[in-house]
């Protein structure tokens, strides 16, 4: 049985083992050392000892470092992470940072950094920022904090023994037939609104949308290719208040992927094409057209027809949807998707199998 907050526990073989952290490896992750005894006393006394000598060592080994945390972060940023990431991760870790955390304690010195800085800086968080983004700020945080751990910078990293509010679960929005049957009929005949189509027909991603160019269309075998996305992210401006667009390959390996095309799609896309000026086949003229503009015009229609409470993303919820309603199993539509899993497919669209469970019990019920 342990004894509560020393980390001495008692053996099956008899003996007493009391833990100590001591050091960290290449990952961040706790390298802990073991003392063993017969007697609970020995071991904790040595333990003390241990931890003494480790408080010590640390201190004497921790490298002079006069920055801020902010100076810190963005160096973090400029140096480490910025040549190994893509500009979208770059941007996003920024953007957390220097607007939700430097504000707040980015002006105290790393090295006096104390857990509940962090504490008020997340009670601050919640009270504004829903769970999952206070989670994600967190992360980020933490892994800048981790890096000064592992660089000596600083004896621990203050993140480690918080807890974090937990995230509610996402509720998909998707369409009803009825409402989709709506929106198709008020944008069917208009190619100012042709990627809300192929959003209901491909569940395409925005920025995937965006990306898409003629070449990624084989009409012969009808497959369309997934082969970049197209995002507008912050640039390293020191306002960082401009932005850019930019073009990247997928999120992931399992984002770029093929997707058959149905007859009907195929056609549309046939019609398209003869009247492009554009490598893209979403397109301003010769340009192609940003995220911001699509979503933009998607708020425009969904006004005009009462679909308020739905986002551009719905499409995509949407078609995942048919095909669930169609009989497609998960695996399938996942690959469909460019989910990295089928367990992220099934956290995504559990609420959709309702009408399939009721089917289901309903053909369970026994005659009376």
């Amino acid at each position: 049985m342990a004894k509560r907050g020393e980390n001495i526990y008692k053996r099956k073989d008899g003996r007493w083992e009391g833990r100590y952290i001591k050091g960290r490896r290449e990952n961040g992750k706790i390298h802990y050392g073991y003392i063993y005894g017969y007697k609970y006393s020995e071991v904790k006394h040595q333990l003390i000892l241990m931890k003494y000598e480790r408080q010590v060592n640390t201190s004497k080994n921790l490298l002079a470092y006069d920055g801020s945390l902010a100076n810190w972060a963005n160096y973090w940023l400029d140096t480490i992470i910025y040549p190994k990431v893509k500009g979208s991760t770059y941007a996003s870790y920024k953007n957390k940072l220097t607007v939700h955390v430097l504000p707040i304690i980015g002006a105290i010195k790393l090295q006096k950094l104390k857990e509940s800085d962090i504490e008020g800086l997340l009670q601050k968080m919640n009270q504004t920022l829903k769970a999952s983004s206070v989670r994600s700020i967190f992360s980020v945080l933490k892994s800048c904090l981790n890096k000064a751990m592992l660089l000596n910078l600083v004896k621990e990293n203050p993140c480690l023994r918080l807890e974090l509010p937990k995230a509610k679960r996402k509720t998909v929005q998707a369409l009803s037939v009825t409402d989709q049957e709506r929106l198709v009929k008020a944008v069917n005949t208009n190619q100012k609104f042709f990627s809300i189509m192929l959003a209901l027909q491909t569940g395409l991603r925005i920025g995937e949308i965006c990306g898409l160019k003629w070449e990624d269309i084989d009409f012969e075998n009808n497959i369309l290719w997934v082969n970049r996305t197209v995002l507008r992210v912050q640039t390293q401006d020191k306002s960082g208040r401009k932005t850019e667009i930019i073009e990247l390959a997928p999120k992931s390996s399992n984002s770029q992927r093929k997707i058959p095309l149905t007859n009907a799609l195929k056609e549309k896309l046939l019609k398209l094409k003869e009247r492009s000026v554009s490598e893209y086949v979403i397109s301003n003229k010769r340009k192609a057209l940003e995220p911001r503009t699509i979503a933009y015009r998607f708020q425009m229609i969904r006004k005009q027809i009462g679909l308020e409470k739905f986002s551009f993303h719905s499409l995509r919820h949407t078609f995942a949807t048919r095909c669930l309603e169609a009989g497609g199993n998960i695996a399938t539509i996942s690959s469909l998707l460019g989910h990295s899993s089928t367990k992220m497919t099934l956290d995504c669209y559990t609420n959709s199998f309702f009408s399939e469970e009721r089917q289901l019990v309903e053909k369970l019920e026994f005659a009376q």
